[in-house]
């Protein structure tokens, strides 16, 4: 089984030697990318966007990394509200294809991406009862599709989700318990 997270340890190390090597970066990169991939991914079902907000977000990790303190947050949960607002940002912005800008000027690139971005959707989205429940998710308040997506795709507790969000243990598991009757409603329709 995969770890979910740097011990807190390794986490302060990686911290450390990023004030004298900015390279050590690489290890959050490294570590994280899929998780957070993955997690952009369902919540936008379109593996040509995860890929761009994905190194988005880790473009706006590593240029405020240098900030980040360990207080208890973890760098995960921190990666995972710069998804969060990536996410939000890409929500409001007017729609653009670096896929598309790619193919006129690197048809060759272009075609591997093509190919690549294939194999990731039938990874992610191959199976029909969870593309129904992704469409499903994608109904519901941004809110609650941030804790089903949070707490099912990228496998956190309920206390990390509080964290990620700025809410209390408690509120989130509220949330979660409306989130789903929600969910439970849009499925019996």
């Amino acid at each position: 089984m995969t770890e979910k997270d740097l011990s807190p340890e390794r986490q302060r190390d990686i911290i450390d030697a990023f004030k004298e090597d900015s390279n050590a970066f690489e290890e959050v990169y490294n570590f994280y990318y899929e998780q957070i991939m993955r997690y952009i991914a369902k919540r936008s079902m379109s593996s040509e966007l995860a890929y761009d907000l994905t190194a988005e977000t880790f473009i706006k990790a590593f240029e405020s990394f240098h900030r980040f303190e360990y207080r208890g947050i973890s760098i995960k949960v921190w990666l995972y509200r710069i998804a969060i607002n990536t996410l939000r940002s890409h929500w409001r912005k007017p729609k653009t294809s670096a896929l598309g800008e790619l193919t006129e000027t690197h048809p060759e690139l272009a075609t591997n991406m093509h190919s690549e971005l294939e194999e990731l959707n039938e990874a992610l989205f191959g199976d029909e009862k969870l593309g129904q429940l992704s469409d499903a998710i994608a109904t519901l308040n941004p809110n609650y599709q941030n804790i089903i997506s949070l707490y099912y795709f990228s496998g956190m507790s309920q206390e990390e989700i509080g964290k990620t969000i700025n809410r209390s243990t408690s509120a989130v598991k509220s949330m979660m318990h409306r989130a789903m009757t929600a969910l439970r409603d849009v499925l019996a329709s």
